[in-house]
């Protein structure tokens, strides 16, 4: 009972990092159609700027930070300043790349982005050096809950919550606000939100902006708990899990990916605790992508997604 419900725990974990790279990718999907291959790099470009802030903050005992008084300047104030790289990062790559292709085909853009992810690449140890860094957590102490044997990481709660109230806000966002209709008119056909007087050039730069900076989060809060050094391939897996929710939820919505992310999280915590009992957990991964696979065979446009009809 009480390994079911660590488990739990740790499938909400592995969503707060993964909802939020998972929100982004369709963000730019819908508002850009295209799957952006560079998200990942985009956040990793964040979590650099923020390990590169924290370590000349003056402390390199960051995990016992909470407990100082400057403790706003050695976390907070990094990692904003690591979320508005990105931030602007984003916003660049649409008004000086993706808005002179805006009218290519989808492999073109694909292509772009992936180019886009060669430049990081190469650009992050130019700019950071070749030298370990460490991206901190925000605490290193853990929870432990009353009358139990569970325990939960400060860290893993505040990340949870931040994803939480960031992709509330954005869904209240889309759906209460003037902005937010702008990009359900873009997201649904561009054109003619153009001809409607949107300026898709403005909801395209911030969907790009916006997607920056909750990859940078997604970066930074992930990297963080595994506790190993950064890298530039340390997303890459989160993206590919990334673009395995949004196929399973369906692209056509907002948050049928997110749904899929659920799903994804949820069976890479409990197959194993199935499988383990029949002596296959070497399996596991294979189960999982198998039973997305049949999923996608039956619904081919997602649990969420609906089949576009188009009147001839």
């Amino acid at each position: 009972m009480w390994g079911i419900l660590q488990n739990l725990i740790a499938t909400l974990t592995q969503f707060s990092f993964l909802g939020l790279a998972t929100f982004v990718i369709v963000l730019i999907f819908k508002t850009s159609s295209t799957t952006n291959f560079a998200q990942g790099m985009l956040g990793v470009v964040g979590a650099f700027v923020t390990s590169y802030l924290i370590s000349n903050a003056g402390s390199n005992d960051i995990l016992g930070a909470a407990k100082l008084p400057d403790w706003s300047t050695l976390i907070i104030l990094p990692i904003l300043g690591g979320v508005l790289v990105s931030f602007v990062f984003g916003l660049l790559i649409d008004v000086v790349i993706f808005r002179r292709a805006k009218y290519t085909n989808a492999v073109t853009k694909q292509i772009i982005t992936m180019g886009i992810v060669i430049a990081i690449n190469g650009l992050i140890p130019f700019v950071f050096g070749i030298a370990n860094r460490i991206s901190y957590p925000f605490s290193s102490s853990t929870i432990n809950i009353p009358n139990t044997p569970l325990s939960i990481p400060e860290h893993t709660v505040a990340t949870l919550i931040i994803a939480i109230l960031l992709i509330g806000g954005i869904f209240a966002l889309l759906k209460f606000t003037k902005l937010g209709l702008g990009f359900r008119a873009t997201a649904s056909n561009e054109k003619v939100a153009n001809l409607m007087g949107v300026n898709t050039n403005v909801t395209n730069a911030l969907s790009w902006a916006i997607a920056g900076a909750l990859g940078a989060l997604s970066a930074i809060t992930f990297s963080a708990s595994t506790g190993v050094y950064l890298n530039a391939g340390i997303m890459t897996n989160m993206q590919i899990n990334a673009f395995y929710s949004s196929i399973l939820g369906g692209f056509q919505t907002f948050h049928g990916p997110l749904v899929g992310a659920f799903i994804f999280t949820f069976g890479q915590s409990f197959i194993p605790m199935v499988l383990v009992k029949v002596g296959l957990s070497s399996w596991s991964n294979t189960v999982l992508y198998m039973a997305i696979l049949i999923i996608v065979l039956i619904k081919p446009s997602g649990i969420i997604g609906k089949v576009a009809k188009k009147k001839v």
